[in-house]
């Protein structure tokens, strides 16, 4: 069978790639973390890294709650934690010709730590004398209604100008909810429409020969699917018994702060990509019959023909090998 060379559509360096598009990325050129992921000696306060390129500046947090020590009084004592996960990498080829996933994490789930409450123990119908933090009000509803998250592990990206985003992203296995949201509202963006999730599910694997070096590795998906449409299954990817490694795509409107996180996780944050002046992949305006028109990647940077890799020219995606 042949050998399909896939190109991820980014490499999420901290390099410009063009006059439109700019990346940023946790890893080093050589693979390492980079320097900014130091945590704040306080452990009771966030641990907080800033990045900016041209037209983006963002935050990647951590902690510093991540949980409460269960005791005969209330409210509990806090659990302090803000320190950086390692950098992490995934190799999806053997070869290398994927490029491999790097992500990092920070502690502490993502809630509005305003909204913890503390409820008494109770054992076979008896109170014990003893309290535990309660969480529940505290996490996000895509609804909004709960507010954004103040503690624990998100990201936030806000552009000067209005484009598109490609946020690379790991997920945790299980039934992790996945939120892009607008800071203006606090709603959630839907995924499979205002969010178009691309990248690899652990498990579902390339169908090639035995010795490709993509055997055995996950397969790319131009759009991974939500475990349903109703509540919060339309914000699992897939099944949600599986780790994902994933670009989320979608539209950025100048001045707008979009959060980035996970429910009940840590989400693991690899970098992102932004291209000003466009609306995503969808609205790339070119002749149809034109052999010549420009050539495009999946995160909408215009690239040679000769590129490797799934491809847009004239509308219509093309595998390069």
């Amino acid at each position: 069978m042949k050998k399909t060379l896939l190109l991820v559509s980014v490499a999420l360096s901290a390099l410009t790639v063009n006059a439109q598009t700019e990346s940023w990325s946790v890893a080093n050129e050589d693979g390492t973390l980079k320097a900014e992921y130091v945590a704040n000696p306080d452990v009771s306060v966030m641990s907080v890294v800033e990045f900016s390129t041209t037209n983006v500046k963002g935050t990647h947090t951590s902690g510093p709650v991540a949980g409460y020590i269960d005791a005969e009084k209330t409210p509990l004592e806090a659990n302090y934690d803000n320190s950086w996960g390692n950098l992490s990498t995934k190799a999806l080829s053997a070869d290398g010709s994927v490029a491999p996933f790097y992500y990092v994490q920070g502690k502490g789930n993502p809630v509005n730590i305003d909204k913890v409450s503390f409820e008494e123990i109770v054992t076979d119908g008896v109170p014990t004398g003893m309290y535990r933090a309660y969480w529940e009000d505290a996490y996000y509803n895509p609804d909004g209604s709960a507010g954004l998250p103040t503690n624990g592990t998100y990201v936030t990206l806000t552009p000067s100008v209005d484009g598109s985003l490609l946020v690379a992203a790991w997920i945790n296995k299980g039934n992790r909810d996945v939120y892009v949201v607008k800071g203006s509202d606090a709603k959630a963006l839907a995924l499979g429409t205002d969010v178009v999730v691309s990248g690899y599910i652990n498990g579902q694997n390339n169908d090639v020969a035995e010795g490709d070096p993509l055997a055995g590795y996950p397969m790319y998906q131009e759009n991974i699917p939500t475990k349903g449409t109703e509540g919060t299954d339309a914000y699992v990817l897939g099944e949600g018994n599986q780790a994902c490694w994933v670009y989320l795509t979608f539209n950025a409107t100048a001045g707008e702060t979009y959060y980035v996180f996970n429910k009940s996780t840590q989400i693991g944050f690899g970098g992102f990509e932004f291209t000003a002046g466009t609306s995503g992949i969808n609205e790339i305006a070119v002749d149809a019959a034109d052999a010549n028109a420009p050539v495009y990647n999946l995160a909408g940077q215009r690239v040679s023909k000769d590129t490797k890799g799934i491809l847009i020219q004239n509308g219509k995606k093309f595998i390069n090998k």
